[in-house]
């Protein structure tokens, strides 16, 4: 109980010193969802370890809480049977995104993504989109921007979230779009997406596909994540 209260990077620093039956112990009986965020704080190895130490069903219900592209890294480090059993507890929706993501590479762009985002078409007002921003159920850090796509959902345009609450309700969000429009290929490079970020100071950066369908977006967090990961 006392746990649940910390901040998911807390109890992350805390299950890291702990002996492994009792961080499993720790991630039985936390509820999934603070169980999903503090597992994303936790250093690769040991959350490798924690999952691997749960029954699949457990496991399953803590990854799917997590935000897609980091669910998606942790399985990628277990073996096929380990990721195959905790696939098939998934919920059909969030296994099928599962599959999807694990197909990319790690170090591209399309693994590094975050399906979970803010999108709304080209015609749409400040009013729209937060009505839409009202019923998202995203981490929050993808809400820092608001994309707009056409009925193809090609990337048409980025709405910054201060705009918006800036905005009057009828105002088009045509007009409020961030020039230039920056994104980049699902096959982009680690190297390409985090200058990227660095030289236009993003916050999050949509991901393309070859017809320019948004597919994903990277947070900032994923950067820092990979940088550090480099230390």
């Amino acid at each position: 109980e006392l746990l649940s209260k910390l901040h998911p990077a807390d109890i992350a620093d805390i299950v890291e010193d702990l002996a492994p039956d009792e961080r499993e112990a720790v991630f039985e009986t936390l509820d999934e969802d603070v169980a999903a965020e503090a597992l994303e704080e936790v250093e690769p190895k040991v959350q490798k370890a924690i999952v691997e130490s749960l029954d699949s069903d457990r496991a399953a219900d803590i990854v799917e809480e997590m935000d897609p592209d980091a669910a998606a890294d942790l399985l990628a480090d277990l073996t096929d049977d380990h990721t195959s059993e905790i696939l098939l507890e998934m919920a059909p929706k969030e296994r099928e995104e599962m599959v999807e993501l694990l197909e990319f590479k790690e170090n591209s762009a399309a693994g590094r993504m975050n399906t979970e985002y803010m999108a709304v078409g080209v015609g749409a007002t400040a009013h729209d989109a937060v009505e839409t921003l009202r019923r998202f159920e995203g981490g929050v850090e993808t809400v820092s921007t608001i994309y707009l796509i056409d009925s193809h959902g090609t990337l048409a345009g980025a709405v910054p979230l201060a705009k918006l609450v800036l905005a009057s309700p009828e105002t088009p969000l045509l007009s409020l779009t961030q020039e230039p429009l920056i994104s980049c290929r699902a096959d982009a490079g680690e190297k390409e997406f985090a200058e990227l970020f660095d030289k236009y100071n993003l916050l999050t950066l949509p991901v393309i596909d070859d017809h320019n369908k948004l597919t994903g977006v990277i947070t900032s967090d994923d950067v820092i994540s990979l940088l550090r990961a480099k230390l």
